[in-house]
């Protein structure tokens, strides 16, 4: 009965001082401040902030076909126009010598004119009693017309170069606009000098003409998130002007070729998006954030970035055993998002792992 009542006693010694050096352990492991952390399932994107500017999809310059001087501007900076709406008036500024040629031109055209219409009236009364034939006087009728034409064509030109508009050839000074859209620029003010469009010069712009319905995305991304870039995929757009609203835009367009800026090569995307009538009002030129996913994990193991200690080109955490005491284990890591970042292997979801700072934990 003696032996019996040592043994428990011995085992109560045991107990009592194993969860004293418990306990002691314990107390010097909080003692030293150590914090720990565990890994949890989260979803991972990698995003691309990216700046650009915002343009109409139809921006069409409206030019005028005769040279001059603007005389009078019929609209405003954002007049809705339809397709023949009058833009504007050309004031001709003739030159002398090409005034002298075409009045030099009516001239001769019309002595030909008053001596073929003799000619012509004067076989025509011989046909009309059967003194000629027809063949005969078909002759006389068709080069009447053809002086005809000739002098009402210098009438025209010299009307054009007086007056600046020739209403029975429906010639014009006044410019119209070619197409639907609102008004979003007036380049020149009245007055100012005009130069025509032509096959040898690009002309003077008179107006801008633009569909505000639909605007594209224009901006640079970096060569090295090329490969992740793809037509169709989807945009997040944030706009300078408007800072709570977010648009979404489609990818339509990658450039093919880069333009190199800082050493840096960089590849022009546009994307594009549609407007509701009157919900927002865009203008041509406006400073926008397009936001890209470029890859993403879901419901992977990850850690806070910053809790990884690195050695080498090997990243490495502090796991915390169940008996209190530090082990070196080295993780491989995946995709990060710059505070978040995937663990692949050499972690599990139970492992406990040493942190160094004083940060709020996952």
């Amino acid at each position: 009965m003696r032996n019996i009542w040592h043994v428990v006693l011995i085992v109560l010694i045991g107990l009592v001082i194993g969860l004293i050096i418990w306990t002691n352990g314990k107390n010097n492991f909080a003692s030293k401040g150590i914090k720990t952390d565990q890994p949890l399932f989260l979803t991972i994107e990698q995003k691309r902030l990216i700046a650009g500017n915002l343009y109409p999809l139809t921006e069409i310059e409206l030019k005028s076909p005769i040279s001059g001087t603007l005389e009078k501007i019929y609209v405003n900076i954002g007049d809705k126009v339809v397709n023949g709406d009058e833009i504007a008036q050309i004031k001709l500024v003739p030159d002398p010598s090409k005034f002298e040629s075409a009045k030099s031109n009516l001239n001769l055209t019309t002595i030909n004119f008053e001596n073929q219409q003799k000619i012509y009236d004067r076989n025509k009364i011989l046909f009309e009693r059967g003194v000629i034939s027809y063949a005969e006087f078909e002759d006389y009728q068709k080069n009447f017309y053809l002086i005809r034409e000739q002098f009402l064509s210098a009438q025209n030109q010299l009307t054009l170069i007086r007056k600046g508009f020739v209403k029975s050839a429906d010639l014009s000074n006044i410019v119209k606009a070619t197409t639907s859209g609102a008004i979003i620029d007036l380049p020149l003010k009245e007055g100012s000098s005009v130069i025509e469009r032509s096959n040898f010069s690009n002309g003077t712009t008179i107006a801008v003409i633009a569909r505000l319905d639909t605007f594209i995305f224009r901006g640079k991304v970096n060569e090295t998130d090329m490969v992740y870039l793809h037509q169709g995929m989807r945009l997040s757009l944030n706009f300078n002007a408007y800072k709570s609203i977010v648009r979404e835009a489609i990818l339509d367009k990658i450039s093919a070729k880069g333009v190199e800026e800082l050493g840096v090569m960089k590849y022009y995307i546009e994307a594009r998006f549609g407007i509701a009538e009157d919900s927002l009002i865009l203008r041509s030129g406006y400073s926008a954030n397009a936001e890209i996913i470029l890859q993403k994990r879901v419901n992977v193991l990850a850690i806070q970035e910053k809790f990884i200690h690195f050695q080498n080109d090997s990243a490495y955490l502090t796991i915390i055993k169940p008996d209190g005491k530090p082990e070196k284990r080295f993780i491989d890591t995946g995709l990060s998002d710059g505070i978040n970042i995937e663990v692949i292997h050499g972690l599990n979801q139970d492992d406990k792992f040493e942190i160094t700072d004083k940060t709020d934990h996952l």
